[in-house]
C-alpha cells in the first residue's frame, strides 16, 4: 500500500513540476517543511524539486536540509539519541578514531580538550562522544544549516545537562563559525557528499586550517574502485549526491592522510564505508 501511495505521489509531483514554476514549487516545499504531520512529505518534496536537484544539486540539497526535509526529516530527537540508535558505520569510525589516537600516544579521554562537528544535525554524535570518548573535553561544538535540528537538539541537550553547544551555520560560512580557533578534533561525517567537488575542497581546506590533532571525514565509497584513484568526483544517480576523493582533497588542502578505510561495495546499515583521518595543515 505504501509503495502504491508513493508511486501515485511521484506521478502527481511530476505533473505539478510541469505546471508550476520552480519558485512556486520551492514555496510549496518550504510550507511542507513546517508541517511534519503531512504523510510522505519527503517523497513529495524530493519529486517536486527533482529537476532542480538534477540541474543544481548543491543548491537543492542545501534547500532541503535548511527546511528539515528529505534526508533531514529522519533526524528527530527520539530517533537519533542513544548508542543503539547510532548507525553502525559511525560506531566503526569512532572505534577506528580511538585506536588511531591511542597509537599516536593521545588518550582521547584525557588529552582531547576540544571537539567540533561540521554538519552536526541534532548533536547526537557529539553527545555520544562527550560521554564515551572525549570525556575531558571542555569545548564540544557543532554547526548545521538545519535550524529545526539545532533548536530541537539544543533543547534536548540542555535537559541532559550536556556541554555540547550547537549553532546554525551554513557550511559556506565555516571559517566564520571556527573564528580563528584551533580545535583538537574536527569531524565531518556524511557532509561532503552534498557538496560539488570545488566546494568540498574548500571545506576540507578550511577544516585542516583549524585542526590541532586530527580531522575525521566520512564520505560515500565508490562501489568499484578506491576513491583515491578517482580523477574527478562522481555524481550518484539515485540521489544526486557526490562521491569524492577525500584523500586528494586532504593532500591538496595542505594536510596529510594519517589513516584511511575504504570498503567499496560493502553496505553497513545501508551505508558505504570510506573514512579518512587527516593530520592538520602545515600551511
Amino acid at each position: 500500500m505504501k509503495t502504491l501511495a508513493k508511486r501515485v505521489l511521484r506521478g502527481g509531483s511530476t505533473f505539478f513540476r510541469r505546471l508550476i514554476p520552480l519558485r512556486g514549487r520551492r514555496r510549496i516545499v518550504a510550507w511542507l517543511g513546517r508541517h511534519a504531520w503531512i504523510p510522505y512529505r519527503d517523497v513529495v518534496s524530493i519529486e517536486l524539486l527533482r529537476d532542480f536537484a538534477e540541474r543544481e544539486p548543491n543548491e537543492a540539497h542545501r534547500f532541503l536540509w535548511a527546511h528539515h526535509l528529505a534526508y533531514a526529516e529522519s533526524y528527530e530527537v527520539e530517533r537519533r539519541f542513544g548508542a543503539d540508535r547510532i548507525n553502525e558505520t559511525r560506531h566503526m569510525l569512532f572505534a577506528d578514531l580511538r585506536a588511531y589516537l591511542m597509537d599516536q600516544g593521545v588518550d582521547p579521554a584525557v588529552d582531547i580538550r576540544s571537539v567540533f562537528e561540521v554538519g552536526c544535525s541534532l548533536g547526537y554524535l557529539l553527545r555520544h562522544l562527550e560521554t564515551t570518548m572525549f570525556t575531558s573535553a571542555t569545548s564540544i561544538e557543532g554547526v548545521d544549516i538545519d535550524r529545526y535540528a539545532i533548536e530541537q537538539g539544543s533543547a534536548h541537550l540542555g535537559v541532559l545537562g550536556s556541554k555540547v553547544n550547537l549553532r546554525t551555520f551554513d557550511i559556506a560560512d565555516l571559517e566564520t563559525a571556527l573564528s580563528g580557533r584551533t580545535v583538537d578534533v574536527i569531524l565531518c561525517l556524511g557532509v561532503l557528499l552534498y557538496l560539488p567537488q570545488a566546494d568540498a575542497h574548500e571545506v576540507v581546506r578550511a577544516i585542516l586550517r583549524h585542526t590541532g590533532v586530527v580531522a575525521a571525514f566520512a564520505g560515500l565509497a565508490h562501489p568499484t574502485r578506491d576513491n583515491a584513484t578517482l580523477h574527478a568526483s562522481v555524481i550518484r544517480d539515485r540521489d544526486a549526491t557526490f562521491i569524492h576523493d577525500i584523500d586528494e582533497m586532504v593532500n591538496d588542502g595542505g594536510g596529510s592522510v594519517a589513516w584511511r578505510r575504504w570498503e567499496g561495495p560493502r553496505l553497513v546499515d545501508g551505508n558505504t564505508v570510506y573514512f579518512v583521518f587527516a593530520r592538520p595543515s602545515t600551511r
